[in-house]
């Protein structure tokens, strides 16, 4: 049985995790859907990666590990990895906004990367798809 500080920690982790997967999900699936010209636009996002990769690929790319790591972020399911996966994510708009000399979207982008590493640290919680079917 649980405690009431433990159910407190338990109920963070949750809302943290589907918060963050939400806004992901929100934002990923539907450009994921509308292909390979959305997908261009979201590369173009990610500007100083260009030089090596065509934009369509990168945006691709970022938008199946924004998808998958969501998933495994509200599952439970490779739980760490999904969160470094979003963190490195973060990270990468986070140094994109800098290079962009936007002043307050890096703060935004590199606090949600925080929040991603603490998760990782921290894991999913007991009220994940995941504990509640291997503890059985």
């Amino acid at each position: 049985m649980q405690n009431s500080s433990e159910r407190q920690l338990n109920v963070g982790l949750l809302l943290a995790r589907l918060g963050i997967a939400a806004s992901q999900l929100f934002f990923a699936v539907p450009r994921l859907i509308n292909g390979a010209h959305t997908w261009s636009a979201v590369g173009k996002e990610l500007r100083f990666l260009h030089a090596d990769f065509s934009t369509q690929v990168v945006g691709g790319v970022l938008l199946i590990i924004e998808v998958l790591a969501s998933l495994g972020l509200i599952t439970g399911y490779i739980f760490r990895l999904s969160a470094l996966l979003l963190a490195g994510v973060y990270g990468l708009y986070f140094f994109n906004f800098i290079t962009e000399g936007y002043k307050t979207l890096p703060l935004y982008a590199g606090a949600l990367a925080c929040v991603c590493i603490g998760l990782m640290f921290s894991g999913p919680g007991r009220f994940a798809v995941s504990v509640k079917i291997e503890s059985k």
